[in-house]
């Protein structure tokens, strides 16, 4: 039998995780054509269609899912290669790109970015601020090395690693009697005109089902995917939002707006940090997420401190 060779594996994963040859060229750089020849050659070696056309794209057989773990493992591992040769060589630099949310890029991010420049100073950080859909995107493609994205169903070619639990904050004007800081029952409330993220937001579908478990009254919904904004129409008084806690702590000590940990049940969403499959992770890139990860533990632990505190 002829030898596999890695561009093969490359493209093969390339059309898997994208469920079509066109993106899976543009993915790689390369031309349709000639994805499509390398895909012909895979098949032709190991003697087996890895795909069948469909109106939308292509759809792998039963073949093409066997053989995707393995050539995902096999570029992992030679990524990991790569890794152990940069390590030994002593030479730290290039870029790393990172994808987080507005949660973190308020509270989180700049003390990490500060420490990290300092120790690295040959080393490029690239920080990509958005929700969790496009930031999820980017990772498949290749445009960001990891991100930091709430818990969700993951697709194709990614893998993901659990960091921790985060408080859901009711945020309010400061005009009402409520103490700040003081927990709240949603559905002990009037009709809320509530401030929250679009279906794509991987928060969203979580919030919405708890509305819709514990009979929350909801007056009116404002989607909006702007952090900045959200917190600007929450301190004019008629709009509320539901908020990460660890976006939250400026505002602990602050008079702009109120702060009830919700309660009776609560809700929390989980944070985790997801990366390409079948790439490794460069020595650059774990010392930033190590330093990141911690961060953010940190941040939800003082959360937890803080909003759960009795007085």
């Amino acid at each position: 039998m002829k030898h596999v060779k890695l561009q093969h594996l490359r493209f093969f994963v390339a059309i898997y995780e994208e469920r079509s040859i066109t993106a899976a060229a543009k993915r790689v750089h390369a031309t349709q054509s000639g994805v499509s020849m390398q895909l012909r050659y895979l098949e032709d070696i190991l003697g087996v269609k890895l795909f069948e056309r469909a109106s939308t794209g292509v759809i792998p057989t039963k073949a093409g899912d066997r053989i995707y773990w393995r050539a995902a493992r096999i570029l992992l591992e030679l990524g990991g290669l790569e890794r152990d040769v940069e390590a030994q060589t002593g030479k730290l630099h290039g870029i790393v790109r990172v994808g987080i949310m507005p949660t973190f890029s308020r509270s989180v991010l700049a003390p990490v970015l500060e420490r990290f420049s300092k120790s690295n100073e040959y080393v490029e950080v690239k920080v990509t601020e958005g929700y969790s859909s496009f930031l999820t995107q980017r990772v498949i493609e290749g445009t960001l090395d990891f991100a930091v994205v709430p818990s969700d169903i993951m697709p194709d070619g990614l893998r993901s690693n659990y960091l921790d639990t985060d408080i859901e904050i009711l945020a309010t004007a400061t005009n009402t009697d409520r103490k700040h800081l003081e927990p709240i029952a949603l559905s002990n409330l009037e009709p809320l005109k509530l401030v929250l993220p679009g279906p794509e937001n991987a928060r969203r579908p979580k919030i919405d089902a708890y509305l819709s478990q514990y009979n929350i009254p909801v007056h009116s919904i404002m989607e909006l995917d702007s952090m900045m904004s959200t917190l600007d129409i929450i301190g004019k008084g008629e709009w509320v939002s539901i908020l990460p806690g660890c976006l939250c702590l400026p505002d602990i000590e602050s008079s702009r707006i109120k702060l009830h940990p919700i309660a009776m049940p609560a809700m929390t969403v989980d944070y985790i940090l997801i990366e390409p499959a079948t790439k490794s992770t460069s020595v650059i890139a774990q010392m930033f997420i190590d330093d990141f990860s911690a961060a953010i533990r940190e941040a939800c632990e003082t959360g937890r401190q803080k909003f759960q505190r009795t007085d």
